[in-house]
């Protein structure tokens, strides 16, 4: 595998017009923008020391809904992340645009809590690709390390839309815990958690933007979801566990959405449903580590 060491994270701006570029309509064909690798390539990128700023913890932490600690949510460091997951999908020897991938599953594994003031050292590759009922599928796997110490990693599971493979496995629809809370979105909710998350896919910021990719407004991110309901259990986490995510069908914005929870063992079983008609949005839980 080859490694590129960066000083640090990578600029957005000019990611996210790298990202752009081959989605406008006749670009792709260009022989220097077309020419794709059939697979996702052997690269890992790491910044080795990557501090977190108070004031940025601060505005994630109100952005979904945590109290305000000087302890990381587990979904923050994919924050810090989140640009070398870019820098990743926009490198030549990527085989698709990121632009268009739909985020469908994620997992977390916090083995111990990071506190502000640690820095941390990034690491992120991607997988190969697989098949998936409505296309391929590939993981971004992320580490961060506090010194030679393995402190939290994830998995993000990516779907490219294409013809699918009727052998490969449905995901099943569990039944949804008892409803706990209900949660208004705002329509500026997206650009919000743009804000802080740096994930500005148009498919977030606006509802023009969002119906040239199909969605009728816009819809919220997924890690929004997930980090919100880890908010909503705040206090009840154990100091290390697991927690995984399935995003279903995405949730527009504006928009009214129900959490649900409930105790399976040691596990916490939760879910985001549509309040009105129940549909599937995010099905997760948690789950202790030793």
């Amino acid at each position: 595998m080859e490694t590129r060491t960066l000083d640090s994270a990578p600029g957005l701006t000019r990611l996210y017009l790298k990202a752009a570029v081959p989605s406008v309509p006749g670009v792709a064909a260009l022989p220097i923008v077309g020419r794709r690798a059939k697979d996702v390539p052997d690269l890992e990128l790491l910044v080795p020391e990557v501090s977190v700023d108070a004031d940025h913890l601060a505005a994630f932490d109100r952005v979904c809904g945590f109290s305000l600690e000087d302890e990381l949510p587990a979904t923050y460091p994919h924050m810090l992340a989140f640009p070398l997951h870019l820098a990743l999908m926009t490198d030549g020897s990527f085989p698709f645009p990121p632009v268009g991938l739909v985020h469908i599953r994620n997992r977390i594994v916090q083995h111990r809590p990071i506190r502000l003031g640690e820095e941390l050292a990034l690491r992120v590759h991607g997988t190969k690709l697989e098949p998936h009922r409505r296309g391929r599928q590939f993981s971004v796997i992320t580490e961060a390390r506090v010194g030679d110490e393995l402190v939290w990693e994830e998995e993000s599971v990516n779907l490219h839309k294409e013809s699918g493979s009727n052998d490969a496995p449905r995901d099943p629809d569990p039944p949804a815990p008892p409803v706990s809370a209900e949660w208004r979105l705002p329509g500026d909710l997206g650009r919000r958690f743009a804000s802080v998350s740096g994930d500005r896919n148009p498919i977030h910021m606006h509802g023009l933007a969002a119906k040239l990719f199909g969605f009728p407004r816009a819809i919220a991110h997924g890690m929004w979801a997930k980090s919100r309901c880890l908010a909503a259990l705040q206090g009840r986490l154990p100091s290390a566990y697991a927690v995984e995510a399935r995003f279903r069908k995405p949730i527009l914005l504006p928009g009214k959405v129900a959490f649900g929870e409930e105790r399976d063992g040691e596990t916490i079983v939760f879910a985001v449903r549509d309040a009105a008609k129940g549909t599937g949005h995010l099905d997760g839980r948690v789950t202790p580590i030793r």
